[in-house]
This record gives structure tokens, C-alpha cells and sequence, in this order.
């Protein structure tokens, strides 16, 4: 029975492990052979890149800063202790205190007099010349012996609070610059996603269009092959010299060179993509194998009201302007007083040589009067900031407008330039049918089928490369507005079959 269940556990293992195996093997064949599409590409850049995370981190730092601002409002309530050891008892020097003890003295000695005068025999003397008698006499006896307090060890323990009242505007102030600073680094992440959405699609179009240019390349390589077959083959008949070959086996070498020139360029375009998604070299990477054409139209005014709107460049400065209106704010608060109640409450007074109050509030009011004209210099340095930030502003939006109005001229020059050359494709495509043919039939020449496979070749890749630059110059006009993922789905949709 033992023996029996030994066998059926040791077939169940096995069973499972086959099994985890085939899911593994599943998976991994399913991972290469997964394309990723732009918008995948895009998230993985989003989720990966270190530049994001650390403009992430920084938001996080400004939000906490921005809560921190809001705790000036509040009271602030502190605990303070303390302890002291004295090498010897404190003494209080009566020397520097003397004629103030006889002048007590005198005046306790006259009230005296005053009360008990019937009574002492001293009735008749008044106070004054009762106190001017007893000082004249106690400042003919020697210095009091000092007052020694006997302790030598003093602890000390406060519970204190203080709430600001009136600060002339400097808490509501910072309160608003925090919050402008966490608007600016959200707006900061917001721009460097912007930036890295930019270069992620245009390293992802140029794997794509090298992806192109190679399956054009591969074809007219091909096609090379086979006509310096055929031309090998029409010189063992004896129908065309020797010396054609030559010319059909240079287009053929150039044909691999260029292929193998662009495989390379091929992979160091999936490097750069790779680099930007923070992608390892262990994980499959497949991009489309190609994207069609589509023909868009665009209103350049209704391009610029969106890019007034939603550029993160003019959304920086706009939270920079506040910023600096709030640096104004606070500078001016400066020259008014700072207002606070405060309260404090004494524990161990007791064993202290001097008892203070258990309790002690009140109000405080601070302004400074003179500081060698510091605040009043940095005053102006904070309009004059105001004024800095508004220029800024004005030349910011010059720029903008001239940037979308560039990408908008090039998206439409690239357009007008793809649309041109459909028709060279074309022609290039029929002409090298018509001349391969002729040669197969012994009515052309060798070099007429290699020229015209250069031509269509060179069209061709013109018109890829037209393709590209158009969605390039697309995808720039997209993020010149601050919205450059309007493309993924423009792109994403002319996938070809």
C-alpha cells in the first residue's frame, strides 16, 4: 500500500512539473512573439523611465511641503525641560544692591515709627525724617554678607503654546507659494512625460521605418539575385557576353551592403527605444511592422488656443507668476508687525530659587524699525521678479506660437511630400516590371532591370522616409501644443494588414 502510494505521488510530481513546464515554454514563446504596440510602449515608458520617477519623487516632496504650510495656522505647542548642576550655591551680591536695601530698610523702619511711635516714645517724628535718620544711619554699617541660595542642582520643566494672530500676510503668503510649488512640479512631471512621450515616438517610427526600408531592401536584394541568375543563365546559352555579369554582381553587392548597413542601424534604433522604455535586453521587444498613411487636416488657430491652454511651458510660468506675486507678499509683510498670544505652564516653580507663575499668557507684538535697509532692498528685488516672470510670459507665448505654427508648415510640407511621391512609386514599380520582362524575354538589357530596381528602390525608400517624417513632424506638432499623445491612436489605427 506504501509501495503504491510512493508510485502514484512520484507520477503526480512528475505530472505537475510537465505541466509548469509547458506553461513556461508557453508563455515564453508567447512573450516573443508579442507585439508591442506604441500605446504599450508608451505606459512601459511612463512606468520605467528613471527621469519620471524622480520628477514623481519631487511632487511627492512638494505635496508634504504644501501640508506643511498649512501648519503655520495652527498653534504651536512645545515642551520644554531641563537640567542644571551648579559647582557652588548661587549667591546674590548685596554690595550692588545696598543702597536699595537701605532704602527699604528706611522706609519699613518709618512705617514702623508712624504705627508704633506712642508706643516707643516716638510720636512726635514724622516719616520723612524718621526714613532720612534710619538710611543716614544704615550707611555707616559695612556691606551686607551676600544671600546664598541653597540650591545646586535646578530642574526645569514648561509646557508653552503660541498662536500667531496677525503677520501681515506672511502666513497666507507661504501657504500660497507651496501650493504654486506643488502646481509647478506637477506641472514639471507633466512635461517631462511630454518629453519622453516625444522621444519615445520618434525612436518607436524610426524602428518602424527601418523595419520598412529593410523589407525594401530585402526585396530588391532579391530581386538582384535573380537577375544575376538569369544573366548567368543567358550567358551559358551564349546570349549575353561576360562582361554583363560583372555590372548584375556590383548591383547585388551594393544591394547587401545597403541591406546590412540598414539591419545595423536597425538595432541601434532598438537600442535608443529600448533606452527610453528602461527596457532589458531580456525582454522581447517586437514593434509593428509597418503604418499606412492618413490624411489629416488641422486648424492651425484652433492648434494655438490649445497650446495656450495646455503647453506646460506657459503653465509653468503662469505658476511661476504666482509665485512670484507671493514673494512680493511676503517681502511686504516686513515692514508690519507680527502679532501672537502665547501662554506657558510652569512645573517644578517650586524647586526653583526664583517661583515663577503657574501660569503666564499674554500678548506680543514685533516690528522691526531699522535692519540697514535690507528688507527694503529686497522689496524692490521682488517687484522687479514680478516683472521678470510677466516678460517671460509675453516671450514664452511668442515662442509657442512660433513653434506650433513651424511644426504645423512641416506637417503639412511632409504631407504634400508623401502624397507626391505615390505616384514616382508607382511609375518606378511599372517601369521595372516592363524592363524585367523585356530582359526575360531577350528584348532588354541587364543594366536597364538593374537601373530600374535602383530607381523603384530609391522611390520607395523616399516615400517611407516621407512617411515618416510626416508622422515625426505630427507627433512634434502634437507635443508643441502639450498634448502629444493625440497621435498614438492616429498611429495605432493604420496599422497595414
Amino acid at each position: 500500500m506504501k509501495h503504491c502510494i510512493y508510485i502514484f505521488s512520484k507520477k503526480a510530481v512528475h505530472i505537475i512539473n510537465t505541466f509548469i513546464l509547458i506553461l513556461l515554454c508557453s508563455n515564453f514563446v508567447f512573450a516573443q512573439e508579442r507585439e508591442i504596440s506604441i500605446s504599450e510602449a508608451l505606459e512601459i515608458s511612463y512606468k520605467n523611465n528613471e527621469n519620471i520617477k524622480r520628477y514623481a519623487e519631487r511632487v511627492e516632496q512638494k505635496n508634504y511641503e504644501d501640508k506643511a504650510a498649512k501648519g503655520n495656522f495652527l498653534p504651536s505647542i512645545n515642551l520644554i525641560g531641563g537640567y542644571t548642576y551648579l559647582s557652588e550655591n548661587m549667591e546674590i551680591n548685596t554690595s550692588q544692591v545696598q543702597s536699595s536695601l537701605d532704602d527699604l530698610g528706611g522706609k519699613y523702619g518709618a512705617a514702623f515709627i508712624q504705627a508704633y511711635g506712642d508706643q516707643i516714645g516716638l510720636s512726635g517724628v514724622s516719616a520723612e525724617s524718621a526714613f532720612g535718620t534710619l538710611v543716614g544711619v544704615l550707611e555707616q554699617f559695612p556691606a551686607y554678607p551676600n544671600v546664598i541660595v541653597d540650591n545646586q542642582q535646578i530642574s526645569t520643566a514648561a509646557v508653552t503654546a503660541t498662536q500667531p494672530i496677525f503677520t501681515g500676510g506672511k502666513i497666507i503668503a507661504a501657504k500660497r507659494y507651496a501650493k504654486a510649488e506643488l502646481e509647478s512640479s506637477e506641472i514639471e512631471l507633466k512635461q517631462v512625460k511630454d518629453e519622453i512621450a516625444n522621444e519615445l515616438i520618434d525612436r518607436y517610427l524610426t524602428v518602424v521605418l527601418l523595419k520598412q526600408v529593410i523589407k525594401t531592401r530585402q526585396q530588391v536584394y532579391e530581386g538582384m539575385l535573380t537577375h544575376k541568375a538569369q544573366t548567368e543563365r543567358a550567358i551559358e546559352l551564349e546570349i549575353l557576353p561576360k562582361h554583363v555579369l560583372l555590372r548584375a554582381k556590383v548591383a547585388v553587392a551594393d544591394a547587401e551592403k545597403d541591406l546590412n548597413n540598414d539591419k545595423n542601424k536597425l538595432k541601434l534604433a532598438e537600442l535608443a527605444l529600448r533606452t527610453t522604455m528602461n527596457l532589458s535586453d531580456a525582454v522581447p521587444l517586437k514593434v509593428m511592422d509597418s503604418i499606412g498613411y492618413q490624411n489629416l487636416n488641422f486648424n492651425f488657430n484652433e492648434l494655438l488656443e490649445t497650446a495656450n491652454t495646455n503647453q506646460p511651458m506657459l503653465e509653468l510660468i503662469d505658476q511661476k507668476e504666482i509665485m512670484a506675486k507671493q514673494a512680493y507678499a511676503l517681502e511686504r509683510s516686513k515692514f508690519m508687525p507680527n502679532i501672537a498670544a502665547f501662554g506657558t505652564y510652569n512645573m517644578f516653580r517650586e524647586d526653583l530659587p526664583i517661583i515663577p507663575p503657574k501660569f503666564i499668557v499674554g500678548v506680543q507684538a514685533q516690528l522691526n524699525i531699522f535692519n540697514g535697509f535690507k528688507d527694503v532692498n529686497k522689496l524692490k528685488v521682488s517687484k522687479h521678479l514680478k516683472e521678470e516672470v510677466k516678460n517671460a510670459k509675453a516671450y514664452a507665448s511668442q515662442q509657442i506660437k512660433l513653434l506650433v505654427e513651424s511644426n504645423y508648415m512641416n506637417t503639412l510640407n511632409q504631407q504634400k511630400l508623401y502624397n507626391s511621391q505615390i505616384t514616382t512609386v508607382e511609375l518606378a514599380k511599372e517601369n521595372l516590371r516592363i524592363n524585367t520582362r523585356r530582359f526575360e524575354e531577350g528584348l532588354g538589357k541587364s543594366i536597364d532591370v538593374i537601373d530600374a530596381s535602383l530607381l523603384y528602390e530609391k522611390s520607395k525608400i523616399e516615400q517611407l522616409v516621407a512617411l515618416d517624417g510626416y508622422y515625426k513632424a505630427m507627433a512634434n506638432l502634437y507635443s508643441a501644443i502639450g498634448q502629444p499623445e493625440q497621435i498614438i491612436p492616429i498611429i495605432s489605427n493604420q496599422i497595414l494588414p
